[in-house]
């Protein structure tokens, strides 16, 4: 998801967010996907993309938007820099992995 020549735009934040919310897990390969997964992805990403928009975005240092003003997404988040603490859905731990040179954050009980 993070192939910029595929998808522009995506970064690791709402990539880790938009699986969790299509309950799926970030070693799934694209080939493996249903049609309805691939379709739930899809739907998931609007989804996400559109609350963080909303939310001017998601600040942790220094990132700014167009108007100067710091996003205001961070509590929205629900997997993203939450390793450890309680998923919200389950209550299972979330657990961070490195995957392709990145840190990822997804939920085992949820992302199967």
């Amino acid at each position: 998801m993070l192939d910029q020549t595929f998808l522009a735009g995506l970064g690791n934040i709402y990539a880790d967010e938009a699986l969790f919310e299509a309950s799926l897990h970030p070693l799934r390969q694209a080939n493996t996907l249903s049609r309805e997964e691939v379709q739930a992805l899809y739907q998931s990403i609007r989804r996400v993309l559109r609350r963080a928009l909303a939310h001017r975005g998601t600040t942790f240092r220094d990132y700014r938007d167009g108007h100067g003003q710091e996003g205001r997404h961070q509590p929205e988040l629900k997997v993203f820099r939450r390793a450890g603490l309680p998923c919200l859905r389950c209550g299972t731990p979330i657990q961070r992995m490195a995957l392709h040179g990145r840190g990822t954050h997804f939920c085992p009980g949820c992302q199967r």
